[in-house]
């Protein structure tokens, strides 16, 4: 790619804050507060919370792992009704997606737990998604009805 010499600040100074942006910060087994001065995720690079609940019940441990292209966050768990949060910037043209492996006793699945196309805009658009993993699949909380009804089936297995 030949660019124009006037405009390589620019083009390093888009290249950095998208990178930037784009970063994942994690938090650990606490729950994240509900901070309504936070909305700048409706531009790119706003900061985005994305947060796991082990809904499995009967005392099941929720192994899970979580990571985008750039992000890998590493294996973690959870006891029955634990949750665990992190916080990333949307990339700046709008691309981001973070994915996660679930597994319990004799089950395994996943799941895209953050799509930019689908969690960014409309009806299902979250600055804040909270999910409580089911076996049935992956519930998000709806600020229209105060309740987990955004249901998603489990990504189709690639085996």
């Amino acid at each position: 790619m030949n660019i124009p010499k006037q405009y390589l600040p620019i083009f390093i100074l888009i290249i950095f804050i998208t990178t930037k942006l784009s970063q994942a910060d994690q938090n650990n087994n606490s729950p994240v507060p509900n901070d309504p001065s936070s909305t700048n995720s409706l531009f790119p690079g706003g900061k985005i919370t994305v947060e796991i609940i082990n809904d499995l019940g009967n005392q099941l441990t929720l192994l899970y792992h979580c990571k985008s292209k750039d992000d890998d966050l590493g294996n973690r768990s959870l006891q029955s009704g634990e949750s665990w949060s992190f916080r990333f910037g949307r990339q700046f043209f709008g691309r981001t997606l973070y994915f996660c492996n679930f597994d319990w006793p004799n089950e395994s699945h996943s799941f895209d737990i953050y799509k930019d196309h689908r969690d960014s805009s409309g009806d299902t658009w979250c600055e804040k998604c909270v999910w409580k993993i089911r076996k049935t699949g992956p519930c998000r909380f709806s600020d229209v009805t105060k309740q987990f009804d955004i249901c998603y089936p489990w990504n189709k297995s690639l085996y």
